[in-house]
């Protein structure tokens, strides 16, 4: 048996306390479906429940057929429905079925999808399933740890290597699961996990907790991580997950995280104190993706991880003016400062060499070196 409060590991049955955090199990498994019951007509055995939050609980089982172990993800509102103990069916209370159904219905579109999405870093959706007045995600049995859990072994539970490899692994699965209107809105450590082979999963998609976000009690997101938007249960979207993704990255990276949204509301000034460890590029990342508004952060994720490599070539890939030596964007033809025809080549040195030009500035040609043909056709037009 599993605690469903810690996690603790390989309880007995028997077992009325947890030896770790003290809850009653009894009390916290009063509704779980009891090991040894079989659904899907025998297909599969449920071993025990792994986890539980506000909308659903997470078993491991076995194929009987197949002899394979799985994960089994049931969905179950706690607030808008009910475990009959003898039938393991659950039952919805006529005043919430519309939330309910809302919320089922999102649940079996997230499978559905996520079925036909075959990504390394997305978890695997084997089958899907309803029965028993709800229904059920067979999803691959990950074998290893969470993020959290590498986190809580380091020394001042930050990452000094293979930030960016985790960082680039999660944006790659969210880009996929976005691309299909998924979003997770639940993205930190605990919902990250890594295998012995060094496999990288994002676990818990959020489909069914956008059905209920604006009628529900319980908390359908995980506060200290969580953007405004998410926060008031509307208007959520592929930048919720990217400012979820900038705590976890500051949290990896400081071993602590940034100040909550909430907090933030009244008194947005975080960023005059940052913390030291927070150098380039890490720090633009996380500047952008935290901006309060979500208009005002990246709409695409990759496009927000791209952002210190567009620095980066803002700053070194440069045009340097030959008559006033000043920096100009490679794109550009003609100096920002004073009007000279720029090279149209890159240049990462202040010391360019001297070129021919062949064009020049239509609002300035008494400015300009005239050669050639532009310096016959200005004395034309010299009035001297």
């Amino acid at each position: 048996m599993r605690c469903l409060n810690c996690h603790l590991e390989e309880i007995t049955a028997s077992t009325q306390i947890c030896p770790r955090c003290n809850v009653h199990l009894p009390s916290l498994m009063h509704d779980v479906l009891s090991p040894g019951t079989v659904i899907h007509q025998g297909t599969y055995r449920i071993d025990y429940a792994l986890g539980r939050g506000g909308f659903g609980i997470t078993y491991q089982a076995v194929h009987t057929t197949l002899e394979k172990r799985v994960a089994i993800k049931e969905y179950y509102p706690q607030e808008h429905a009910l475990r009959d103990t003898s039938t393991g069916n659950l039952i919805v209370p006529t005043a919430k079925k519309d939330i309910y159904e809302r919320g089922l219905s999102r649940f079996v579109t997230e499978g559905k999808i996520l079925a036909k999405i075959n990504h390394p870093n997305v978890v695997r959706v084997e089958n899907f399933f309803e029965e028993r007045g709800t229904a059920y995600l067979v999803m691959e049995l990950i074998d290893g740890y969470t993020l959290r859990e590498k986190l809580n072994r380091q020394p001042n539970k930050k990452l000094t290597n293979g930030i960016e490899v985790i960082i680039s692994a999660l944006v790659d699965a969210l880009a996929t699961v976005h691309a299909q209107g998924i979003y997770h809105l639940d993205i930190k450590p605990d919902n990250v996990l890594l295998t012995s082979d060094n496999r990288l999963v994002l676990v818990d998609f959020g489909a069914s907790r956008q059905g209920l976000n604006n009628c529900t009690t319980s908390q359908a997101f995980t506060l200290d991580y969580a953007p405004p938007e998410v926060l008031m249960g509307k208007d959520f979207g592929i930048e919720s997950d990217i400012f979820e993704l900038g705590m976890m990255l500051h949290e990896m990276i400081v071993g602590e995280l940034p100040p909550r949204a909430i907090d933030r509301i009244f008194n947005d000034n975080w960023q005059e104190n940052l913390h030291p460890d927070l150098i380039e590029p890490w720090k633009s990342l996380i500047i952008s993706a935290l901006q309060l508004q979500k208009h005002t952060r990246p709409p695409n994720v990759k496009q927000w991880w791209r952002l210190p490599q567009t620095q980066t070539l803002h700053q070194t890939l440069q045009t340097y003016c030959h008559a006033c030596n000043a920096s100009n964007p490679k794109t550009h033809k003609f100096c920002t400062s004073c009007g000279t025809p720029l090279q149209v080549a890159i240049s990462t040195n202040k010391q360019p060499e001297q070129q021919n030009y062949s064009e020049v500035h239509p609002d300035d040609w008494t400015k300009t070196q005239k050669k050639g043909f532009f310096k016959f056709l200005g004395s034309l037009l010299d009035d001297n």
